[in-house]
């Protein structure tokens, strides 16, 4: 097997390189930093990520609306916001009751959802009927699967 060895004068030049780095600020915090009071006004005023964003870069200020959603988050302390697609796809919360004693509805079993599914898949729409024979297009292809036994 072969062994990869490293140049004593590269594995000199790394070193001396790592004990001098330092980690130099972020440059979109610095430039947004600058106009941190106008962004807070503007999130005030119900301006969007987006129209900051295009606000700053028309103003010579490069900075996109995903910059300006984390600069507020981390500068200003707004709280992250979830996407509508994810709201969409979350379960509905149940509606709050007046005298709260309502109660919680029973869950479903499995055998439920099994009859449920079965019912579901054996209904078939009147306008998804199968045509009869000879009317409609030609037929791409005949499926017709092998009996246990007849390979």
């Amino acid at each position: 097997m072969n062994s990869i060895t490293i140049p004593d004068a590269a594995l000199m030049r790394f070193r001396d390189a790592a004990t001098k780095f330092t980690r130099d600020a972020s440059p979109r915090a610095s430039r947004l930093l600058a106009v941190k009071d106008d962004i807070a006004a503007l999130r005030k005023k119900g301006a969007s990520f987006r129209t900051i964003g295009e606000l700053l870069t028309q103003n010579g200020i490069a900075a996109s609306d995903t910059c300006v959603m984390r600069f507020c988050q981390r500068e200003l302390g707004e709280k992250p916001t979830r996407s509508a697609k994810r709201k969409s796809s979350a379960a509905p919360k149940p509606a709050p009751v007046a005298n709260g004693n309502a109660t919680p509805p029973a869950p479903i079993t499995k055998a439920a959802q099994a009859v449920f599914l079965d019912n579901l898949l054996s209904a078939v729409p009147a306008n998804l009927s199968p045509k009869p024979s000879g009317e409609g297009g030609p037929r791409i292809a005949r499926i017709e699967f092998a009996k246990p036994g007849e390979l």
